[in-house]
C-alpha cells in the first residue's frame, strides 16, 4: 500500500513538472559586471586555470595593464577577465582543478594532471 501511495505521489509531481515546461535559460556572463573578457582569435572568451594566470597574461597586448587581469570563475568555467580590481580577484588558495575529456583519442596518449602545489601535504594516503 505504501509503495502504491509513493508511486502516485511521484507520478503527480512528474506530471506537474512536465506541465510547467522547461526552466528558463539564464545567460551567464564570463566576467563580472564592470569588466570584460579577453577574447581568443576566434572571438570566444579565453579560458584559464586558477593557478596559471600566464594563460591570460601571455595573450595581452601592450596597451593592457596586467594588474587588472584576473582568472575569474563564473560558476561554470574559468575565464580571463580584464578590468577587475586586484582586491576583487579571487586567490583560489584551496582550489584543485581536474581537467577531464582533454585527452587525445590515440591508443597511448600522454596524460598529465595539473593540481595545485602543496596538495599532497594535505592528503593522508592510506598505507
Amino acid at each position: 500500500m505504501i509503495k502504491i501511495l509513493c508511486f502516485l505521489v511521484l507520478a503527480v509531481v512528474l506530471i506537474e513538472l512536465s506541465l510547467s515546461g522547461p526552466a528558463p535559460r539564464m545567460k551567464v556572463l564570463p566576467c563580472p559586471r564592470g569588466s570584460r573578457p579577453l577574447y581568443r582569435p576566434d572571438n570566444q572568451p579565453r579560458k584559464c586555470l586558477p593557478h596559471q594566470t600566464n594563460l591570460c597574461l601571455n595573450a595581452l597586448d601592450d596597451r593592457t595593464d596586467p594588474s587588472t587581469v584576473c582568472c575569474w570563475h563564473n560558476q561554470i568555467d574559468y575565464h580571463c577577465c580584464i578590468g577587475i580590481d586586484v582586491a576583487e580577484c579571487p586567490q583560489y588558495n584551496n582550489v584543485t582543478v581536474v581537467i577531464h575529456n582533454s585527452f587525445s583519442h590515440l591508443a597511448s596518449p600522454v596524460k598529465s594532471f595539473h593540481f595545485r602545489k602543496g596538495i599532497e601535504e594535505e592528503i593522508d594516503f592510506a598505507q
